[in-house]
């Protein structure tokens, strides 16, 4: 089959493979690249993230309770819930004299607890503020509580919240918002769904300022600014997508979503890139992205050190012997 993106090994011997879907766009969001279908019909995710924060900004709010690009940055990211992001959430909703109590996202062990190979304490809790989604969401109440809105009801998909939400998405991704199809993302907050093509046009417009509206353009560039100089609120150590911004530092702008998903642009050249795994699975994915960079010839005389334990990864068993690797194998067609 022509979508298949990776190859995983045991030995020498072949036990599985992965599919995905490859979506590359120029400036102006004209396919140049694809492999399967560009079109793949999917969930945003938490790709979406840097889109979501539009309305804080369009509205003023984001000034009015005066956040700096610090705090700006993790409303766009996926943090892992160290210290210093719990604490950068905190101020976020004391600035806008909101109570942690308000958010909505759930609870979930801090993703840098699996990186660093730690195991909970008995009898250990976790609070929301150490979920991943804790930014986006405290941008979220930032934005309700300046519209006047019911707090309890920042996520139901018909306050003017997330309408204003899903306004911005439909912009930016250039996709109908009728046709765009709203689901529960695993933080509770409507998440959209839509072909791959529209999230690679959405990361090449975020990374060039790309819009006909001098206001929204001044909107992308201080998202731009803010995930490009905080890159460490948008992810965290040991995460993929702060050794990719580390990689073009200023240069990219890139958000995974759950599901195997990947939005990237460039400024330089100036594109847009989607990677999807079809079954979901990540260890797919940081493989495929880089054989897609290196397709594309966006490694050349690049520091690649960042992304070396991304590229191949080998599989390793139980008593951490080596038993096989995951292969990125693929070909990009023109489009």
């Amino acid at each position: 089959m022509d979508n298949i993106v990776v190859k995983v090994y045991r030995g020498k011997g072949l036990e599985s493979v992965h599919h995905g879907a490859i979506s590359v766009v120029d400036a102006e969001g004209n396919l140049t690249h694809y492999l399967g279908d560009p079109d793949f019909s999917t969930q945003a995710r938490s790709e979406a993230k840097p889109f979501q924060l539009i309305p804080l900004l369009r509205t003023g709010a984001a000034d009015h309770f005066g956040f700096t690009d610090r705090q700006l940055a993790i409303m766009c990211g996926s943090h892992t819930g160290t210290e210093e992001h719990v604490e950068v959430v905190k101020s976020n909703l004391a600035a806008a004299g909101i109570d942690e109590s308000k958010l909505q996202c759930g609870t979930h062990p801090p993703i840098h607890y699996g990186i660093d190979k730690r195991l909970p304490r008995e009898g250990e809790e976790f609070s929301p503020l150490q979920h991943n989604c804790s930014g986006k969401h405290s941008g979220f109440l930032a934005l309700a509580s300046f519209l006047n809105e019911d707090l309890d009801k920042y996520l139901d998909p018909e306050s003017k919240t997330q309408q204003l939400v899903l306004d911005a998405i439909s912009e930016l991704y250039g996709y109908p918002r009728e046709k765009i199809t709203i689901g529960v993302d695993g933080c509770s907050a409507p998440v959209f769904g839509m072909p791959l093509r529209q999230a690679s046009i959405a990361f090449g417009r975020l990374a060039n300022q790309i819009s006909d509206d001098p206001k929204m353009q001044a909107i992308l560039t201080r998202i731009k600014t803010a995930m490009t100089t905080y890159p460490e609120m948008v992810s965290g150590p040991g995460r993929f997508d702060l050794a990719l911004a580390k990689t073009f530092p200023g240069n990219v702008v890139n958000k995974i979503g759950a599901e195997g998903i990947e939005g990237i642009g460039f400024s330089d050249p100036p594109m847009g890139i989607a990677v999807k795994i079809l079954d979901g699975n990540v260890r797919a994915l940081y493989p495929t992205v880089i054989e897609v960079l290196r397709q594309l010839g966006l490694l050349k005389d690049v520091d690649t050190s960042h992304l070396n334990p991304f590229v191949n990864p080998e599989v390793t068993n139980y008593r951490g012997l080596v038993a096989g690797q995951i292969v990125a194998d693929f070909k990009l067609k023109n489009a």
